[in-house]
């Protein structure tokens, strides 16, 4: 079938289907409501909700079928049988609410908990998928953790529903930081700069959304080797080994990172860019792992910020090989696992270490990468 037809059939089949599908949202949405799932709403917020996610929906169709991919948050964000386990009062709107997923990371969730305390965070929003390693009950411990709890099979834009349904809880008009479980978020100043001051900062300067780069960490030591200690030993990181390329999102095009130890071992072309640092207004949706809608605030948010990852850990190999099999619920159906565990299979002995290598003792490290920009916003 040539180009030509393709696009022609696009622009008459994508708007049909999207129809179809909000037609499916609506009814959803009313269903989601009568059953307790979305009572905590109020008819405004909820309508806000719909129809910025119909909007996000109708964008992506626009352009291909990644919309049938991102009909996934809406309908995850209806359906899913969430349990509010703790929930307590809002804090201030500048004080950053830390929302994540997790399930069976007990020695991340701990280390995760901890660095954001330190930073001035008092309140997390986490849902726990049905862990059983004991980091359920951890949490049920911590009275600064909000805590939820749904059992559904875990899939990437399902994850999404899961988030932006968290937000519903506690509203627009405030900061939030969307992160994961493996993640911890750097920034310039951080030891002598709390979050809180942070986004007010940010509020008086007009900035609603923070890039970062992820920045994957690693040990001296060959990939899942025994750390006793997650946080002294995977304390490396790359220096110069990013690009930047540009890619679709939605109808826009926007400037992505790429490179990192797999990008230069293993080939991987994983995206590097997030937004973790956001402030939620009317109409904002968490789209994807790495950015939010509206789409148009992606390329003058300011990129100040890193992604402290921790993958490859000794806890993660039998994770890893199940990512990696057929039945992956992970994106592209565990595709970026395999590449992971097919490099590890024949490179057991090999390090990620290389000579742009840096350690990251302090926020100063990220003066050493060029592509994060070291001045905070005025």
């Amino acid at each position: 079938m040539t180009k030509s037809i393709k696009s022609f059939l696009r622009r008459i089949g994508y708007p049909l289907i999207y129809v179809f599908y909000k037609a499916v949202f609506d009814i959803k949405f009313a269903i989601s409501f009568k059953k307790g799932g979305l009572s905590h709403l109020t008819k405004e917020d909820r309508g806000v909700w719909k129809r910025s996610m119909c909007e996000m929906i109708r964008e992506y169709w626009v352009k291909g079928h990644y919309g049938f991919v991102r009909r996934k948050v809406v309908l995850s964000f209806c359906d899913a049988r969430i349990e509010v386990v703790r929930k307590t009062e809002p804090c201030d709107r500048n004080d950053p609410i830390v929302t994540l997923c997790v399930r069976n990371d007990i020695r991340r969730i701990t280390m995760l908990v901890e660095h954001y305390r330190a930073l001035g965070v008092a309140k997390f929003a986490i849902l726990d998928n049905g862990s059983d390693d004991g980091t359920f009950e951890w949490m049920q411990g911590q009275p600064d953790i909000d805590l939820y709890r749904c059992r559904d099979q875990y899939q990437t834009n399902v994850k999404e529903g899961w988030i932006n349904r968290i937000i519903s809880h506690y509203g627009f008009g405030r900061w939030y930081i969307i992160t994961d479980s493996d993640e911890l978020v750097v920034y310039p100043d951080m030891e002598r700069l709390p979050l809180y001051n942070l986004t007010a900062r940010l509020e008086t300067a007009g900035v609603k959304r923070v890039k970062a780069l992820t920045l994957d960490t690693y040990s001296d030591k060959p990939l899942f080797e025994r750390s006793p200690d997650i946080r002294r030993d995977f304390r490396w990181i790359d220096s110069d080994s990013y690009e930047e390329k540009t890619v679709n999102a939605g109808i826009y095009r926007i400037r992505r990172f790429i490179g990192g130890p797999r990008y230069r071992l293993m080939n991987s072309r994983v995206p590097l860019d997030k937004h973790p640092l956001v402030y939620c207004e009317k109409g904002t949706v968490s789209a994807d792992a790495h950015y939010q809608y509206p789409h148009s605030g992606i390329n003058a948010a300011p990129c100040f910020m890193g992604i402290l990852h921790y993958k490859f850990i000794d806890d993660d190999m039998e994770e890893y090989r199940k990512r990696a099999s057929a039945q992956s619920t992970f994106v592209g159906n565990g595709v970026l696992y395999r590449q992971y565990m097919a490099f590890f299979d024949k490179n057991r002995s090999q390090t990620l270490m290389y000579s742009g290598s840096v350690e990251f003792n302090s926020s100063e490290a990220l003066n050493k990468i060029p592509l994060i920009d070291w001045r905070l916003p005025c």
